[in-house]
């Protein structure tokens, strides 16, 4: 009771700002009218003496009356409470409900110097000027249990792109390939429930591993797709911590028409040993992941008999360092090492995530060729007006499966990106972001087969703090040149055959 009397006065304090707004009052006035509703409200919070407080307070810990109320001492009565700030107001909800909504989205104009703008290697380039997608991230997480140190959740994760190109984008239509949605994830996350781990996150349904992102390249070091799993995450065992998932990843195994398909079940087991501490500001991550097939009869007949490629078992591990900077940013280091499907990915020079197939598609005669990739990326405060982030990237790999090159191909590619820019103020940055790559694929008759380019933006950003890479929203205005100097792995161009492009554009991106 006590509880829905404190929403109710605060509704009551939120009722003269509704009028405000709608008169436009002066301050003078919304302080008289918020003093108005105080006093009209003092008559039934004083009924609540301490001892209701305390009562209160003994009962559910977790939520102290003066979140929202502020106690105060008056000559001619006794202790009051009074309305606190609407931002703690929203905290106490947030904490009483256990509602949680986070999300991601970024959305933007541009135009080009040849008809529509296009988007080239942004894994390679940089993504900086060089996107032109809608795409979001949306969580819904709701706290269902509570007692003591045990704790329930239910989480569901919505992303998708929303087309940037047509006035409507109507999910389903697909125009493009653009306009698209799914639940990547939906499970339930407890803590408490076991003994040998009760501060570690267990969940069961449909999620994966954490992902770790190339930022400034737009894939992920660190990526386990799921469709159903079971996993904990923040496990503390020694010095550091443990995440450990199993999750199914089924494919959809093609012919080498690349027309007719089989789904195989296939289970990962992501293991990662992460935030060991090595010196001042440093850890350390070491991970592994393997993937495995459960075929059926008919399956493996399939492959021995009817042209469908045959699967491949395939594995990854790595180690990573992160090394927080005194003066701010970071630096974070990883080595990667990875056989058949995984090292196929490795050799992509766009979108280069770790997957098992090519957008969604496994085909290919993998061989056990193994290929390596080392990644750097951060950033660092040169001085308190200069900040630089970067991404560097360098991979090779021997007698693997290309998408480009086909069956025993070597590759060797490099790809740098960097972006330094002057800080105005905590709200204003300008600055170039330089990108540049070049990859050299031989294939199984010692063909050479070469693909490079290079990227210059020039932007102008508004802000919320100084970081490059962590703080949003963002909101960004560019213009970008791009050359497309060797294109043999896929024959791009711009419009009109072009092998350049120059563009600008506004584009805002934002995370909460």
């Amino acid at each position: 009771m006590f509880r829905i009397n404190i929403i109710t006065s605060a509704i009551l304090m939120m009722a003269p700002l509704g009028y405000t707004w709608s008169a436009s009052l002066t301050v003078e006035q919304r302080l008289e009218l918020l003093e108005k509703a105080l006093q009209e409200t003092r008559a039934e919070l004083q009924q609540y003496k301490n001892k209701e407080i305390v009562k209160t307070e003994a009962v559910s810990p977790a939520k102290k009356p003066d979140a929202v109320l502020v106690k105060t001492e008056d000559k001619n009565t006794d202790t009051l409470y009074s309305s606190m700030t609407m931002k703690d107001f929203s905290q106490f909800v947030k904490d009483e409900i256990g509602f949680s909504y986070n999300g991601y989205f970024r959305s933007g104009w541009g135009t080009a110097s040849h008809g529509s703008p296009k988007s080239w290697a942004i894994g390679s380039l940089g993504r900086l000027g060089n996107e032109y997608s809608g795409w979001f991230d949306l969580q819904l997480k709701q706290r269902v249990w509570q007692e003591g140190n045990k704790r329930v959740d239910a989480i569901v994760m919505l992303d998708g792109n929303v087309s940037q190109q047509y006035s409507t984008g109507w999910f389903g239509d697909n125009a493009g390939g653009e306009n698209y949605m799914q639940f990547s994830d939906m499970y339930v996350t407890t803590q408490g429930f076991l003994p040998f781990a009760p501060e570690a996150d267990f969940w069961v349904g449909k999620h994966g591993a954490p992902k770790v992102e190339i930022q400034m390249l737009d894939w992920k070091t660190q990526r386990t797709d799921a469709a159903a799993g079971i996993g904990l995450e923040n496990w503390k065992v020694g010095p550091g911590k443990v995440d450990i998932a199993l999750v199914r990843e089924d494919v959809d195994d093609y012919d080498r028409e690349l027309k007719n398909k089989q789904q195989i079940n296939t289970n990962t087991i992501d293991l990662r040993y992460k935030e060991l501490p090595l010196w001042d500001k440093a850890t350390l991550m070491l991970s592994g992941r393997y993937v495995a097939a459960n075929q059926s009869s008919s399956e493996k007949y399939n492959q021995d008999n009817n042209g469908y490629y045959a699967w491949k078992d395939t594995w990854m591990v790595g180690t990573t360092l992160t090394q927080k900077l005194k003066t701010g940013g970071f630096n974070e280091f990883s080595a990667l090492l990875a056989n058949n499907s995984i090292a196929s990915s490795f050799s992509r020079y766009a979108g280069s995530s770790p997957f098992t197939t090519f957008n969604g598609r496994y085909y290919g005669d993998h061989t056990n060729g193994t290929a390596v990739r080392l990644t750097s990326q951060g950033e660092m405060y040169l001085s308190d007006r200069i900040i630089v982030a970067n991404a560097l990237v360098y991979s090779f790999g021997n007698d693997v499966y290309s998408y480009e090159t086909g069956a025993h191909s070597d590759f060797e590619s490099i790809r740098a990106v960097v972006r330094p820019a002057y800080i105005w103020d905590k709200y204003n940055q300008t600055g170039v972001e330089l990108g540049y790559f070049k990859q050299k694929n031989t294939d199984v008759n010692d063909n050479k087969y070469y693909e490079s380019g290079y990227k210059t933006t020039l932007f102008h950003t508004f802000k919320v703090n100084t970081s490059l890479l962590t703080s949003r929203p963002e909101l960004r205005f560019y213009g970008t040149y791009i050359k497309a100097q060797e294109t043999e792995l896929d024959n791009f161009t711009f419009e009109d055959q072009k092998k350049d492009q120059f563009a600008i554009g506004a584009q805002a991106e934002i995370w909460w």
